[in-house]
Parts: structure tokens; C-alpha cells; sequence
């Protein structure tokens, strides 16, 4: 079943732990909602055995905020780790890659989605979140949990059942080359060259909406795919930030943590599903929704509309410390 935030809140999460007899695997970038963190230590006081894997240099994140959160997360009695260092970032050796994912499995169930496990996920972000005890997508995401767990390949399986980085690149390729319209949610434009050549190969049968803090590569890869007919929208900050990462059509849907970034689809460890029937139906209709409150695109200059942007590797990190919790903080149009 796939919930929106802010409406749904933490509760449906709430309910897959409280539901746990025997055990939670949780794989998450950032946690600190106390609501959350409560209930993981209800879990562990009757019996289950809870793991908890962190991303451990979120970007900007001061230490002492990092350490906060390991103490926390120990506190409930889980069993926690850092997440492997090939995702994480090392500045000295120029690799920035995160443990991105944003995902908590039982036994039966799995919630895999775009939130981060904080406060401003469940309160003022639009994110989508996906709870299903699909057994094939349940056993790709435990498979996944256990790899990183032990520091090992994740294997060829969660591969072929989720949209799983690394690796991610041909999964969300897929669902916007599916036949007829597609609409996008997304935090980001992005650099990835094979995602953007994939959107704007739909030209007007693409419909897009980002948040209005986009960087200026942003900008500049949003003019490219306009004049090829892509219909872009900005979404105000207020009174939800844009946070999702959300694909629909005539067929299919997907939700995740993956951004349109070449880093979160071929270096960061992250975690997306395949949707098909209510569930897509549920992202066209929040999509409407959003498109009717965004504001159209307007590029200003046309410099810089015949080549992508690339960005910056900090890209996509530079927007996650002021919208994702680390701080406090109608034209009508429609494509049929």
C-alpha cells in the first residue's frame, strides 16, 4: 500500500514495528524520529532482534549530531552499525557515495521509500512511502540488509525484484521509457546523462515537478529538456518540501530514495520498488494535485539550454541539510 507524506505521518511505519515478532532490519541515511525510536524500543523489550544500519557522514552534518544519533539509535537496545564504507563519503579520497536507502523490513513486511526517519519527513516533506508483504520483495530487501550487514555484494537477486544502486540507472530508465505519459516528483533535476536523455526522449508526454530551491545546474538541465517539450513545474518550499522521488504512467509506478544524480544511481547504496495498479493510480492523483499548486518554469536565459549541466558533486548534498529535519524550518494546466 503506498502512503503520502505529510498526511499518513510516522503511523503507518509505527504499525510494521509494532507488528514485528521476531525481527527489524532498518537501513536508513538519518533517524532521529523519537516516535520511531520508541516504538524500535518497545520491539527489542519484547524479544525482537532489531538491526539498525546508519549512513555515517551524512553531508553537513556536524559530529556531534552524528554521535546524537548513533546514541540514540543504541539506546533502544538495537544492534547498530555504520554502513559499509564503499557508501560512505571520504573526502580525502574523493569519494562521495552515502547509504542513501531509506527502508525497514520484518519478517513479512518491508516500508521502502523516500523518507528519511525524521521528523520533517513525516511533518512538512512530500515523500511516498511503500509497505507491501510482497514475499519476493521482501526477501530481495532482507538479502540486501543482510549483505550490507556483513560487508558483502548484495548478489544479482535484489537486483532483478527492486530498483536497487548501485545499478539503479536501467530501473528508473524503465518506468519513464514505459509507453505513454509519464509524471515525475522529484528533489532534483539531476546530472545523470542516460535519466535526462530518457526524459526529454518523451518530450511532451513528460511532465515533471521539483522543488523551487533547484541549484543552478538544475536550472540549467530544466531549460535543455523544455525545449524538447518536457512540461516542467516548480513546487514552493511551503508548505511541504518536495522530497520525493516518484515515477507514474500508463502502466507502472516507482517510489524510492534514488535521486536523478549520476552518484545516487551508480555509487550510493539505495532502494527503490516497482508499483503497479491503486498504487499508481494514488501517485497520479498526488501528482495532479502538486502540478495544480507548482508554478511554471520560466528559464530567463536560454544560455546554457543546448548542453547538460553536470553540476557539482555536491549537487544533490547541499539540499539535504536545510530540508530534511537538520534544521528547524494556480494555473490549472494539465497533461491528460
Amino acid at each position: 500500500m503506498l502512503y503520502v507524506e505529510p498526511y499518513a505521518g510516522v503511523a503507518p511505519i509505527i504499525r510494521v514495528i509494532d507488528s514485528a515478532r521476531h525481527s527489524i532490519d532498518l537501513g536508513v541515511y538519518y533517524l532521529s524520529s523519537e516516535k520511531m525510536l520508541d516504538a524500535l524500543r518497545a520491539a527489542h523489550a519484547r524479544g525482537v532482534d532489531v538491526r539498525i544500519i546508519l549512513d555515517q557522514r551524512p553531508y553537513h552534518m556536524k559530529p556531534a549530531m552524528i554521535s546524537r544519533e548513533w546514541q540514540k539509535a543504541k539506546a533502544t537496545g538495537a544492534s547498530v552499525q555504520w554502513a559499509p564504507t564503499r557508501f560512505e563519503m571520504s573526502r580525502s579520497a574523493h569519494h562521495y557515495a552515502f547509504y542513501h536507502a531509506k527502508y525497514l523490513c520484518t519478517q513479512s513486511t518491508c516500508e521502502i521509500g523516500s523518507a528519511n526517519f525524521d521528523w520533517s519527513a513525516f511533518h512538512r516533506n512530500r515523500e511516498y512511502l511503500n509497505i507491501t508483504s510482497n514475499p519476493q520483495i521482501v526477501r530481495a530487501a532482507r538479502t540486501v540488509f543482510s549483505a550490507d550487514w556483513h560487508h558483502r555484494q548484495a548478489g544479482n537477486m535484489p537486483h532483478q525484484i527492486l530498483v536497487l544502486s548501485p545499478g539503479g540507472e536501467a530501473g528508473v530508465a524503465a518506468v519513464i521509457k514505459q509507453p505513454g505519459p509519464v509524471y515525475i516528483e522529484s528533489e532534483e533535476c539531476g546530472n545523470d546523462r542516460q535519466i535526462l536523455r530518457v526524459i526529454a526522449n518523451k518530450g511532451g508526454q513528460a511532465w515533471m515537478i521539483l522543488p523551487s530551491s533547484i541549484s543552478g545546474a538544475d536550472k540549467r538541465n530544466v531549460a535543455w529538456l523544455e525545449k524538447r517539450g518536457v512540461h516542467v513545474r516548480l513546487l514552493p518550499k511551503k508548505p511541504y518540501f518536495l522530497h520525493a522521488k516518484a515515477i507514474s504512467g500508463s502502466q507502472y509506478g516507482f517510489v524510492g530514495s534514488e535521486n536523478f544524480s549520476s552518484s545516487s544511481l551508480n555509487l550510493n547504496r539505495e532502494m527503490g520498488v516497482i508499483l503497479t495498479g491503486s498504487d499508481v493510480a494514488v501517485l497520479k492523483t498526488q501528482f495532479h494535485k502538486d502540478w495544480n499548486a507548482a508554478a511554471p518554469f520560466h528559464a530567463g536565459s536560454s544560455q546554457g539550454a543546448d548542453k547538460y549541466a553536470g553540476g557539482s558533486r555536491w549537487h544533490h548534498w547541499k539540499h539535504h541539510w536545510h530540508n530534511s529535519g537538520y534544521s528547524n524550518e494556480s494555473d490549472s494546466t494539465w497533461g491528460q
